[in-house]
Formats: structure tokens, C-alpha cells, sequence
């Protein structure tokens, strides 16, 4: 009897400590997340929050991609206000812009989405989705709202995910919803990346690249790699960019995989996954010997141009359209450069701190993480500085939302910082990111927990998501041309086509010229005396 009250009592002892640790590792998961009490301070709401498909939880992520896929397009049937302002008097291609120009202050009545798969419960196509709309301003008009119908297109945003285990997923960045799941490769050989494409998804797994279907995660095949694999792959004009060993780079071909690989070796190893710029076929790396490499994927692959840096650039570097890319490095020297034939270096600058970190392109700001915890933002266009001062105490960046710069601090907390002035804008200790996942491309911000829970944040009102893009300055090239038209050379023409001739075509050669060996007088110097 007593031994069994003993038991009962351990028994106990043990449930309640175990409920004691659920609930602390269930709070520092929360902690890793933001409530409602959160969400409302920093400005921002939930959209959606799911698990991955992950065996591990966080730790078995091996690579997460967030692709905005420009040939992919949600379609939407919008229910909008009717303007009453007259349209303006422009020329036939200006007013067909100006017909398709998207209105984001108008208000919205009503929207439809259009499915893509018709095969789902529910799932309209475009006629049912106008045939709906119109129903809709008929329902407007009787209550004395003029409205009008619009077609809305938004590039379909979606997370990629590679475990250690094999598994990839396709998830919808805006709904959450998972799109396909797909298991590849062995695990005993490890995976060392994703690359993703229009078309296809690639995994690094051991000495072969294996291809999928990027829509429906269908495996096409394997790939038996000719060098063993570094670091990442990239996916640019229909190539695998595969950085190897020995210093090189090798492309696969991912259209017709009967093309034999192209290697190139350069001077280091690549010290980061390649960057591509997604406006061209260009893409960037750093070595180990302190060089930056931009190489052109048209054709047969070929190294347009290297840069000499003043040290090594640990980061993958940051793209904007124009062909430019942006970096820093480890002796604190930050770069911009367009990509032409023989590389422009558009600006250096020295800032006194070393640079690991990849920066953020940001509506035309380069947003830099030092080694010291100090954020600084500058110009893209010149280099120079846009804050009157760094911001201090941050480790690295989350992204962008509405003008406002989210980011971890070395503490742990999460920082809010203002996009035009630096200013801090807000401090939550009780909040503590610890999976980061950077989103350069809409204004959503995204944090992943220790367990594996993945949730989307945007700013209130905000149903559809912006892609952010930019648009390179045009300035540029029109000044090139005015320099050199102002530089050029005028045409003149010559007075005298003789070139050894004097004025009035003389003959340069004649003329009335003493003879220089001739004696004073004229007298004969060899005749009697």
C-alpha cells in the first residue's frame, strides 16, 4: 500500500514537470511568433500560419526559396468604384496604359478570384467570374453606387522548402495552402540546395542534380554532377549553375540535358551562392581570392568580367534590375556595379566596418549589416548615405513592409526602423525571431519558429500582395550620350591639300633660297684667285 502511493506520487511528480516543460518550450515557440497583442503593435495581421513539412522541426531546413513567378499569374475579377474624373487627352498607347493602370487607392466592392484548376469543388472560371461582377454593380446600382468591373493580375508567390530528409514542398506564399509534396535523392548523400525557375526545381543531392516540375513536383530525372558540388545551385536561362570544387564553376543544362556541362575555372572558390538578376541572364558571385565574377548565361555560358575588391565578399550579392548587383566586403568596402560587356563600376565607398552579410535592395536603398551590429543605408545610385547616421544594435534583416525595415537585433529582440530616415521605430524584447527567412521581393514579412511553424504577416487592408520592383535609373545612358556628342570632334576641312605647302599652295620646296654653299659675293670657291 504504501509502495503504491509512492508510485502514484512520482507519478505525478513527473506529469507535472513535463506539463511545466511543454508549457515553456510551448511559450519560447510563441515567443518565436507573434499573437495578437504583437501583430496589433507592430501595426501588422496574421494571415495565415502552418506547419512545414519538415521531420525536425527548423533544424532539419536545409534550404527555403521564395521564387515570385512572373509567368504564373493569379487572376482576379474586381468590383471598383467608378471615378467620376474625366480621363486625360493622351495618344493611342498612352491610353491603352492608362486603361490598364491598377488603381490601389480605389475602393473595392467585391472580388472574384479565377481558378486555374477547374477540377476543384467550387472553382470558377473567367465568364462565371464577370458573370458574377456584373450581378454585383447591379446590386451597387440600386443602392445609387456607380462602380465598374476590373481584371486584376498578381505573379503567383511560392516557398519552396528542402529537408534533410529529401522532402520538398511547394507552398502558396499568400494562402499558406501547400501545393504539391515530393520526396527525392537519398539521404545518406546529403543535399546541399535548392534552385527554382519557371520551370523546373533542382536538388544538389550528393554527385547528382534531380530535376522536378516546378508545378506539380513531378521528378524528370537525375543528373550525374562532373565535379563535386560546393556550394548551392542557381537556376538562370535554362542552366544549373553548380559552383565545384577546384575553383569552378559548371552549368548544367535543364532543357535539353543532352548539352554537355560547360566548366569554368576561376580565381577561388565561390564564397556564396551565385546571385542572378532576374530582368537579365547575368548572374554574380564572390571567391575566396577577393574577386567578384559576373557571367553571362546566353549561348554557351562565358565570364563576361571580374572585379578586383578590396577583400573578400563573403555575401551573396544583392540584384536590381538594370543589371546592377550590390556587395560589401570583408574590409568594409561596398560596391555597385552594372553588368555591361567590359563592367562598369557605378560606385565605392569605404565605411570603416567589415560587411559578411548579403545586403537588401530596397526602393533604390542598399541596406547594409555590419560585423559590429550597425545598419546602414545608401544610395543606389551614387553610394553615398541616406540616414544621417547607422542604426545600431542589428544582426540581420527581415524585410520591408510600407516603408518600414523589420530586423533581429543582437539582443534577440525584433527591431522596427523607418526606410526614409533610420529612425527607430520600435523595440520588442518580447518577441525573438529565430529562423529568419529575408523576403525581397513583396511587402509580407515571415518568421519560422523552432518546431517548424511558418506565419505570414502584412499590413492591414493589404489583400493582395505588392511585388517589389525596381526600376533602373534611365538617366544614365542619355548622359553618356550627351558626353560623347559633346565631346566629338568637329569636322573640319583643310585650307591647302598640300600638307608640306605654305600659303597659296607655294611649293614648300621652292622659293627664292640662297645656296648655302655658295661663297659671300657669288664668286666661284674653286676658280683662280
Amino acid at each position: 500500500m504504501h509502495r503504491s502511493s509512492q508510485f502514484r506520487l512520482s507519478l505525478s511528480f513527473t506529469l507535472v514537470a513535463a506539463c511545466a516543460l511543454g508549457g515553456a518550450a510551448s511559450a519560447l515557440a510563441d515567443h518565436e511568433l507573434l499573437g495578437p497583442v504583437e501583430t496589433r503593435q507592430l501595426g501588422l495581421e496574421e494571415v495565415w500560419r502552418r506547419s512545414l513539412s519538415v521531420p525536425a522541426g527548423r533544424q532539419s531546413i536545409v534550404d527555403q526559396q521564395m521564387v515570385v513567378h512572373e509567368t504564373q499569374s493569379h487572376v482576379f475579377v474586381e468590383i471598383v468604384q467608378k471615378s467620376g474624373k474625366s480621363k486625360p487627352v493622351a495618344a493611342a498607347a498612352d491610353a491603352e496604359s492608362t486603361e490598364n493602370a491598377i488603381d490601389e487607392n480605389a475602393i473595392v466592392y467585391a472580388r472574384f478570384q479565377v481558378d486555374t484548376d477547374l477540377t476543384n469543388r467550387g472553382a470558377i472560371d473567367q465568364a462565371e467570374a464577370e458573370r458574377l461582377g456584373r450581378n454585383e454593380m447591379l446590386r451597387l446600382k440600386r443602392r445609387g453606387i456607380e462602380a465598374k468591373s476590373r481584371t486584376r493580375k498578381v505573379p503567383m508567390i511560392r516557398f519552396y522548402t528542402l529537408s534533410d530528409d529529401g522532402t520538398v514542398e511547394c507552398r502558396d506564399a499568400e494562402s499558406g495552402d501547400l501545393i504539391w509534396l515530393q520526396r527525392v535523392g537519398s539521404e545518406r548523400r546529403g543535399y546541399g540546395g535548392l534552385g527554382v525557375d519557371e520551370e523546373f526545381v533542382s536538388v544538389v543531392n550528393g554527385g547528382e542534380l534531380i530535376k522536378l516540375d516546378v508545378k506539380n513536383g513531378q521528378v524528370f530525372g537525375t543528373t550525374a554532377l562532373e565535379y563535386v558540388p560546393l556550394r548551392g545551385v542557381v537556376h538562370c536561362n535554362g542552366f544549373a549553375l553548380v559552383p565545384s570544387i577546384g575553383d569552378r564553376i559548371v552549368c548544367y543544362g535543364l532543357v535539353d540535358p543532352t548539352l554537355d556541362p560547360f566548366a569554368e575555372i576561376v580565381a577561388g572558390s565561390s564564397s556564396a551562392v551565385p546571385t542572378h538578376a532576374a530582368d537579365s541572364n547575368k548572374v554574380a558571385w564572390g571567391t575566396s581570392r577577393g574577386f567578384v565574377y559576373v557571367m553571362k548565361m546566353e549561348g554557351e555560358p562565358n565570364v563576361q568580367f571580374r572585379l578586383n575588391t578590396d577583400g573578400i565578399v563573403s555575401g551573396s550579392p544583392a540584384a536590381a534590375s538594370g543589371e546592377r548587383f550590390f556587395f560589401g566586403s570583408e574590409s568594409g568596402q561596398i560596391y555597385g556595379i552594372k553588368a555591361t560587356r567590359e563592367g562598369e563600376v557605378l560606385w565605392s565607398r569605404p565605411t570603416g566596418e567589415p560587411i559578411y552579410s548579403s545586403p537588401i535592395f530596397y526602393n533604390e536603398k542598399v541596406l547594409y549589416p555590419t560585423i559590429y551590429g550597425n545598419l546602414m543605408c545608401v544610395s543606389a545610385s551614387d553610394g553615398y548615405s541616406v540616414w544621417p547616421q547607422m542604426v545600431p544594435g542589428v544582426q540581420e534583416l527581415l524585410g520591408a513592409i510600407d516603408g518600414k525595415i523589420y530586423a533581429r537585433s543582437l539582443s534577440g529582440s525584433l527591431l522596427v526602423v523607418s526606410a526614409e530616415d533610420g529612425k527607430l521605430l520600435g523595440r520588442f524584447p518580447g518577441i525573438q525571431p529565430e529562423a529568419l527567412v529575408v523576403n525581397r521581393y513583396s511587402d509580407r514579412l515571415y518568421l519560422v519558429n523552432n518546431r517548424g511553424t511558418m506565419q505570414c504577416l502584412r499590413r492591414p487592408g493589404s489583400v493582395l500582395p505588392t511585388v517589389i520592383k525596381s526600376t533602373a535609373p534611365a538617366e544614365t545612358e542619355e548622359e553618356a550620350e550627351v558626353q560623347l556628342e559633346t565631346t566629338k570632334p568637329k569636322e573640319t576641312t583643310p585650307e591647302n591639300a598640300d600638307p608640306f605647302g605654305g600659303g597659296g599652295g607655294a611649293d614648300p620646296f621652292g622659293g627664292a633660297m640662297e645656296d648655302p654653299f655658295a661663297p659671300a659675293g657669288g664668286q666661284d670657291p674653286f676658280g683662280d684667285f
